[in-house]
C-alpha cells in the first residue's frame, strides 16, 4: 500500500489484512522535486511508521499545504475559484492536485478532471505551483535510512530519453535505489522492454504496480499489465536489501 506522501492508511491496512489472511506490505509514494517532468518515488516499508521518515513527512505536510494555498490562489485569479473545503470533500488523507481537478469539475470549470489538468493543473498550465519536496536522492537515501527497499515509479513521467533514463537510475542506483517500475498497465511492450533492461543491466530489481489510488481512475485495482508482475517480486526487493545493494554513504 502506496499512498502519496502519507503513511497515514498503514495501521488500518495491516490490521485488515491481518484479519483477513491477506498479505499486506507497508509503503509510500513520495512526489520528489525535480526540475521537469514527475519523479515519484516508492518505499516499500519494514512497519507502518519508520524513523526518519515519518518526521520528514511530517515537515513536507507543512510544504504541501502552502503550496496548496498558492494553487487556489491562482485559480482565483483565472476566474476559477474553489476552496480548500471543496477539494477536501475528494480525499481523507493528503490533498493533491487530482482532488483540486474534481472540486473544478464539480464548480463547473472543467468538464473532466483530463480537461482540469490540461488548463489549470498540468506543470505547463497557469494554475501549477511546483512541489517543494525532497531531492531525488535525498528520497532515496531516506527510505533506506528507514529500512525500507526505494523503487523508481512509472519512470515514463520523469520525460527522458532511454540513454538519459538510463544515467539518472544508475545515479540513484549508487544513492541506494533498489528497484524500478517495469510492469504497470499504461506501458507499451516497447517501454517494459527498455525499463526490463535498465533493470537488468544495473542489477535493479524490477517491479511494477496498478498505480490504483481511488475508485473511478483510469487503472483497475492490482492490473500491472501484460505479462503481470511477478508475486514474489517484494520479497525480491527485501533479499537485495538483505543482499548489500549500494546503500547512503
Amino acid at each position: 500500500m502506496t499512498d502519496h506522501d502519507t503513511l497515514a492508511g498503514l495501521d488500518e491496512a495491516l490490521a485488515a489484512g491481518a484479519a483477513t489472511g491477506v498479505r499486506v506490505i507497508p509503503g509510500i509514494e513520495i512526489s520528489v522535486a525535480v526540475e521537469r517532468g514527475m519523479f515519484h518515488l516508492l518505499g516499500y516499508l519494514p512497519g507502518p511508521a519508520p524513523e526518519p521518515l515519518a518526521g520528514r513527512l511530517q515537515e513536507l505536510r507543512g510544504h504541501r499545504a502552502r503550496r496548496m494555498e498558492r494553487i487556489l490562489a491562482r485559480l482565483a485569479e483565472l476566474g476559477a475559484p474553489v476552496t480548500m473545503a471543496d477539494v477536501a470533500r475528494h480525499t481523507d488523507g493528503t490533498v493533491g492536485r487530482p482532488h483540486v481537478a474534481a472540486a473544478l469539475v464539480d464548480a463547473g470549470h472543467a468538464a473532466s478532471r483530463a480537461d482540469a489538468f490540461a488548463r489549470f493543473l498540468a506543470d505547463d498550465a497557469p494554475a501549477y505551483v511546483p512541489h517543494r519536496g525532497v531531492g531525488p536522492h535525498e528520497a532515496v537515501r531516506l527510505v533506506r535510512a528507514s529500512g525500507g527497499a526505494p523503487v523508481l515509479a512509472h519512470p515514463a513521467t520523469l520525460r527522458l530519453g532511454t540513454r538519459h533514463l538510463h544515467g539518472t537510475v544508475q545515479s540513484l542506483r549508487d544513492a541506494g535505489l533498489v528497484g524500478i517500475e517495469v510492469h504497470r498497465p499504461e506501458h507499451t511492450p516497447e517501454q517494459r522492454d527498455a525499463y526490463a533492461l535498465i533493470a537488468r543491466r544495473l542489477r535493479l530489481v524490477p517491479c511494477g504496480g496498478s498505480d490504483f489510488h481511488a475508485p473511478g481512475q483510469r487503472f483497475e485495482l492490482g492490473d500491472t499489465g501484460v505479462p503481470p508482475l511477478p508475486p514474489d517480486t517484494p520479497d525480491g526487493l527485501f533479499r537485495a536489501l538483505d543482499q548489500g545493494v549500494p546503500s547512503p554513504g
